[in-house]
């Protein structure tokens, strides 16, 4: 069964999407992969930490949130990160996904989604208690935003930004 599901977006047009099943099948069989060069990702002892350099805020994310992330990024198919006894379902991995690329993390691209994660992330997957969540950060967005160069007060030093 097919249902309609309108979306209204603040600053962009109304559209509609197809839901099969309770979610989005195209989000959830297509391939996503790292928004620009502006966004980087490193893992500190299985955490994982976003930085969107064009607009200072970081992101982290909850233990399976992170597993998600690292298969996202590797080209796998949402729905390939499923696994039985999973903490998280269908709606709630469509949630994740819909909030990176709303966060400008992710992007679709056209190239066909893996539908095997990698070892490692399956064993990541496996291992998760919570359902995949995003935490964002900008309390640090000035600094992450400040040319150390030439935007710092020079009497002051770093991390003083100049205020004019």
């Amino acid at each position: 069964m097919t249902v309609a599901r309108v979306i209204h977006i603040s600053y962009e047009a109304t559209f509609t999407v197809n839901m099969c099943n309770g979610g989005n099948q195209e989000m959830l069989t297509s391939r996503y992969a790292v928004a620009g060069r502006g966004v980087v990702s490193e893992a500190f002892d299985g955490d994982i930490v976003v930085l969107d350099l064009d607009s200072g805020r970081y992101f982290s994310f909850t233990d399976s949130g992170c597993a998600l992330w690292e298969g996202l990024v590797e080209g796998v198919a949402p729905e390939a990160l499923l696994h039985d006894g999973a903490p998280y379902t269908t709606d709630d991995i469509e949630g994740f996904v819909e909030k990176l690329v709303e966060y400008k993390l992710l992007v679709a691209v056209a190239e066909p989604a893996n539908t095997l994660a990698p070892a490692a992330t399956v064993e990541k997957l496996a291992q998760a208690r919570e359902k995949p969540e995003v935490t964002v950060f900008d309390d640090l967005a000035d600094l992450f935003l400040a040319d150390p160069i030439h935007d710092v007060d020079e009497q002051a030093g770093w991390p003083v930004v100049n205020k004019a």
